[in-house]
């Protein structure tokens, strides 16, 4: 390095904007630059491979001014940084699945994305939905598996998907658009809990046939039958329900529920 070059590379150390002031700096200039502050990258119009990468390792937000930027530069970028993944221009489909494994949210900013995609981003954050327009069935029940409160982002549920986030929570029963009688009789079958939302306007009939028909199944599910046992709101008396109506393995979850309290 000649003395000249020891001078603007003083210079840099002193203030990195000075980089500006320097046509084809080096890579050692470049580097100390960038080191002091990565946005200077963006005065740099023979940006070296190192200097790429140690300017969006510093702040993946300078992807927006590297470039070429080579394939592994931009998984960085989003791997570091999710939304950085809107500053490349033209991704590889490399790079935008990369950027939804790293959060599901990353998919607003892809153009048609594909069903596995799709499928990605919801596994990987729930309410990434919310940017999906007319989520396919398929995408809804990963999305309320993952979490109930998905079916609040999806505009027309299938039946699946409302049954999925109501078995999963009781309370998802608030937020299902356009359900008929017949589904409200299945979300009621898949949750007794969904009554208590429900009491001041649901028919209590309907509700003592759909438990009628529950506790005499041969294998009712224990954690059904105890919340029924449990629900506050539906004042009957229990015990003697299940006793005439239900199964012999109500009957022992029953018998088992009263002896540990």
């Amino acid at each position: 390095m000649n003395a000249m070059d020891n001078l603007e590379l003083k210079k840099i150390k002193e203030n990195p904007l000075y980089i500006r002031e320097i046509e084809n700096p080096s890579e050692e200039m470049q580097l100390e630059a960038i080191k002091k502050n990565p946005f200077t990258i963006q005065y740099v119009e023979n940006q070296c491979e190192k200097c790429k990468e140690e300017a969006v390792r510093r702040n993946p937000t300078t992807i927006e001014y590297v470039k070429n930027p080579s394939e592994e530069i931009c998984i960085l970028a989003v791997k570091s940084l999710w939304n950085a993944l809107k500053l490349i221009k033209e991704p590889s489909e490399k790079v935008v699945e990369e950027a939804v494994k790293t959060k599901g949210w990353a998919i607003q900013f892809v153009k048609n994305p594909s069903e596995k995609l799709k499928q990605i981003a919801v596994s990987r954050d729930y309410d990434a939905i919310k940017y999906i327009e007319d989520p396919s069935p398929e995408v809804q029940l990963i999305a309320v598996k993952n979490h109930w409160s998905a079916i609040k982002f999806i505009k027309n549920p299938t039946l699946e998907a409302m049954r999925a986030s109501v078995k999963e929570d009781a309370e998802a029963i608030n937020f299902l658009p356009n359900y008929t009688y017949e589904d409200l009789e299945t979300f009621i079958g898949d949750n007794i809990n969904v009554v208590k939302y429900l009491y001041e306007s649901i028919d209590v009939d309907m509700v003592v046939d759909i438990l009628t028909k529950k506790v005499a199944e041969e294998n009712v599910d224990e954690r059904y039958l105890l919340d029924f046992i449990d629900l506050e709101v539906l004042e009957m008396n229990k015990v003697e329900f299940i006793k005439e109506y239900g199964s012999k393995r109500a009957k022992i979850i029953l018998v088992d529920s009263m002896l540990s309290i």
